[in-house]
């Protein structure tokens, strides 16, 4: 392993000592916050730049590698390299696949995520996605900028809030930057990444955002995923609108479904390396027959939104005239069902990538394929482009999928620049998001307030501990009268206080409400035990455990009664009314995020 050099390392800490004391001066955190978000901006802008041409020169080299009949191996090679890399070299995050982690790391690890997240996804996501692997390249920008945000937070001294606002920062960057499209990584931040909103969030997200996409403009040119736009849009066409609201829906559904076989039946190979060899075997038979599948399909998507519905099949030995029953719509059936299928074989076999390119491709499928079946009934009196189905498709479809409507209206608009769509956009994604949502209400694995959990876990995370851990003193035996009790109350400012048997075990707790409700009886002092006042619906818990305990199961607090310990002696309870005073303190400061 190469020495670091101990001047860089000396000047770097030197760096990170100056700003410390920089940002100690200034009174208003936002200053600070604000050139913090352009820098992550900045660097999150070269790392999608980076992942695009990793990508694209992997998939060039691999193309002309395996030329011809060859091209089945593609997707075989390039999964086994990434089980490779991912079991050999990068085994300790190997596991951290993208959104899902990042979220994670900001509920329950305090929003540190490991610094080589940075650029191992680069490489793990070029190598699938480049050999043929069916995902997006959106994972590794997302975990690549979180990454950034998380350590540059941490290594100017930053608090939980602020690291997990730079997360949001790098977050909204990558996205921006990726898939040109400033407010809907703006608002991807927003809705899926960060636990909650504030005033506060809008102008660090916006520079990061808008910083992103110009760096990545100002080095690669102009990047727009789809080079067609819609102007504008007519409402006598809002039948078909809704029609491809309700089509996304079911789109989604069925990529879920087709996403959780493929990873049930792949697992049970339980060998990594055969997984891979048959996923990519299966993947590069597929692709062999069908190449629209190769890679993220955005080819596709494009050669149909320029009416080059050819353009799909033009590479597949069934473009041969021998098999011109199955050409047209047929293929287009065919490829929208396979779609899902090469994701979930990518992914399943350990290949990197995240879902947003294949809702993307799907859902565009989903849309032109509405648009063939309402022009076989209505033919040239339709008046509708099958561009505008496309981009609704799009949209109705990652709303589902990503679990993120507001995105889904600006990522396509933005992606598109077909800003005369915001109003279809905005009714496509509420009745695929509504509908969904009212399937799902039947499957009780989708119920829950996830955002509830996540604003408790975003407190949690950043309050003192001592805050909310109220001291015990002296000791109670179950045989203790209520006199002794009472005595106890009296001298200490307890609120419970727990029983012990005769072998200083913990066997109960008793609250301060129950004794009071037995003061007025007097007969009852010399006859009464502990014992007999005690509850028993509690928990020990260590002191140093304590935070992750309540991260795990928040309403762990609202159950049981905690008890904390510490060398093995309980030294106090978590206070529930401590614990609600912080939360209602904190939810009724609207600069939140920037208080000591």
């Amino acid at each position: 392993m190469p020495m670091r050099n101990p001047i860089t390392s000396t000047k770097i800490k030197k760096l990170r000592v100056k700003f410390r004391r920089i940002a100690e001066k200034q009174k208003n955190k936002q200053i600070t916050i604000i050139f913090l978000s352009i820098l992550v901006g900045l660097i999150v802008g070269l790392a999608a730049i980076a992942i695009k041409q990793i990508t694209y020169g992997i998939e060039n080299y691999a193309t002309k590698f395996f030329p011809g009949f060859l091209l089945i191996l593609t997707p075989l090679v390039g999964l086994l390299l990434v089980n490779i890399l991912n079991i050999n070299v990068f085994k300790k995050v190997a596991d951290y696949k993208g959104m899902r982690n990042v979220i994670d790391s900001i509920e329950n690890h305090q929003s540190f995520i490991k610094l080589r997240l940075i650029y191992t996804k680069f490489i793990t996501a070029g190598i699938t996605i480049g050999f043929g692997g069916s995902s997006g390249m959106e994972s590794a920008i997302i975990t690549s900028g979180a990454s950034i945000g998380s350590n540059m937070g941490k290594s100017f001294g930053l608090n939980y809030q602020l690291r997990t606002l730079l997360i949001g920062c790098g977050t909204a960057g990558g996205i921006s930057a990726m898939y040109n499209a400033p407010i809907g990584g703006f608002l991807f931040a927003l809705e899926v990444i960060l636990p909650e909103f504030t005033p506060a969030l809008l102008i660090p997200l916006l520079l990061s955002s808008a910083t992103g996409k110009i760096l990545f403009e100002l080095i690669m040119g102009e990047n727009l995923r789809f080079d067609e736009h819609i102007d504008s849009f007519s409402y006598h066409s809002l039948p078909y609108v809704i029609l491809v609201g309700l089509a996304g829906a079911l789109t989604a559904m069925y990529m879920k479904k087709t996403y959780s076989l493929c990873f049930k039946y792949l697992s049970r190979l339980n060998n990594p390396y055969v997984i891979a060899l048959v996923g990519g075997s299966v993947l590069g038979l597929l692709i062999y027959f069908f190449p629209a599948l190769y890679g993220e399909g955005y080819v596709s998507i494009n050669d149909l939104l320029h009416n080059n519905e050819a353009g799909i099949w033009k590479n597949s030995i069934l473009a041969n005239p021998g098999f011109q029953p199955f050409h047209g719509t047929f293929i287009l059936i065919v490829l929208f069902f396979l779609r899902p299928v090469t994701t979930g074989l990518s992914l399943g076999s350990g290949g990197e990538g995240g879902y947003f390119a294949p809702s993307l491709v799907a859902g565009g499928l989903t849309g032109y394929l509405v648009f063939k079946l309402i022009f076989s009934i209505y033919g040239s009196r339709l008046g509708l482009e099958p561009n505008t189905l496309i981009f609704l498709g799009m949209a109705a479809t990652f709303a589902c999928v990503m679990r993120a409507p507001v995105t889904a209206i600006f990522l396509i608009a933005d992606t598109t620049q077909s800003y005369g769509l915001i109003v279809p956009l905005m009714i496509t994604t509420t009745i695929a998001y509504t509908f969904k949502n009212y399937i799902d209400s039947y499957n009780p694995l989708q119920k829950g307030d996830h955002g509830t959990l996540q604003m408790e876990k975003f407190i949690l995370n950043q309050i003192n501990l001592r805050d909310i851990i109220e001291p015990i003193f002296g000791k109670i035996k179950a045989d203790d009268k209520l006199r002794k009790l009472i005595a106890h109350f009296s001298g200490h400012e307890n609120s419970v206080t727990p029983v012990y048997d005769d072998k200083e075990k913990v066997i109960g707790i008793i609250e301060l409400k129950k004794v009071r409700a037995l003061m007025k009886n007097f007969e009852s002092y010399d006859s009464v035990n502990a014992s007999e006042l005690m509850d028993t619906n509690f928990d020990v818990i260590n002191y140093t455990s304590l935070r992750k305990t309540l991260l795990d199961n928040p309403s762990i607090i609202k159950e049981h009664h905690i008890l904390i310990s510490k060398e093995d002696m309980i030294i106090g309870h978590v206070s529930s009314y401590k614990m609600l005073s912080i939360y209602n303190q904190y939810l009724n400061n609207p600069d939140r995020l920037f208080a000591k």
